[in-house]
């Protein structure tokens, strides 16, 4: 049975603009000119404190849990990274092959539905007023566990507020240790959070980029390698992080959405590519508290 996780976390978008260069170990990196972001950053969008919550009864959609052993994937989609990587999962949202617990759910927190529409995964997801309107929710719904990986998703988000952003949750041990890439096309940014021990860092702090497209569909590639992590935008290339401390392998799509705002993600092409092959094995959908 899927459990749903609650605590609170900072989060923090801050509006810049720059170039960013590659290391010397980037690999195909076309820089973008980055782009002034114009709105101001939501209220609810900086800081944040720490707290954990019971863990709620009620499920919402998560991925059928499968076998540890390795298995083959068939998959219509491509990625040029890694040729030689074994595709370890795929989906283009044109069925419900792969399993996904659709329906909805309900907690002090946050309501959500998950479901597979015009070939598109569609959460709706609203984040309660808890704290006066200073607060928001993220959720991650997991897929498979790799060290290494390559994974690529379009997504895209609509809302009448700013307050909202989707990404990637990679790395994940727990509820205390994770790090999550977002991008909000509703202002133009992205960002790198780490999450260690309890304690929220920012490797990247939101920033503005060029090839960001603001209110339409975006893809988001992360290539990790050795600890060694390369984040691409619509193919280009926008930043990079190392770090030697890996706790856990987790990886996973992540919606957010500011306390009383609702906000409708669509998902699409889901490709993981791993260097050898791995079965869906995680089930549980996350939901963090941000104030």
């Amino acid at each position: 049975m899927s459990r749903k996780h609650i605590v609170i976390l900072s989060l923090i978008f801050v509006l810049c603009s720059c170039t960013t260069t590659p290391s010397q170990k980037a690999v195909q990196t076309a820089i973008a000119q980055t782009a002034n972001a114009e709105q101001d950053i939501p209220d609810s969008m900086i800081q944040t404190a720490i707290a954990k919550t019971q863990t709620a009864s009620e499920p919402a959609a998560t991925a059928q849990p499968e076998t540890d052993q390795d298995v083959a994937v068939s998959c219509e989609l491509s990625t040029p990274y890694h040729a030689d990587w074994a595709v370890s999962f795929c989906d283009t949202f044109s069925d419900n092959r792969n399993g996904w617990e659709l329906g909805s759910g309900s907690d002090d927190l946050s309501r959500s539905i998950y479901s597979i529409e015009d070939g598109k995964l569609v959460v709706d997801l609203t984040g309660k007023a808890t704290s006066g309107y200073l607060s928001g929710v993220i959720q991650w719904l997991p897929v498979i566990a790799s060290e290494d990986f390559v994974i690529t998703l379009k997504g895209d988000v609509f809302s009448d507020y700013k307050s909202c952003s989707w990404g990637i949750v990679f790395n994940e041990w727990d509820n205390a240790n994770f790090y999550a890439f977002m991008i909000s096309s509703r202002v133009g940014t992205y960002s790198l959070t780490k999450f260690e021990d309890g304690d929220q860092d920012f490797p990247i702090p939101g920033k503005s980029h060029g090839a960001i497209t603001w209110d339409d569909e975006n893809e988001l590639t992360i290539v990790a390698e050795n600890g060694y992590y390369q984040f691409f935008i619509n193919g280009t290339f926008v930043d990079d992080y190392e770090t030697r401390n890996i706790k856990g392998t987790t990886i996973a799509l992540a919606t957010w959405t500011g306390e009383g705002v609702t906000a409708r993600f669509e998902f699409d092409d889901l490709l993981i590519k791993t260097p050898e092959s791995k079965s869906s094995n995680t089930n549980n959908l996350i939901t963090y508290f941000i104030q």
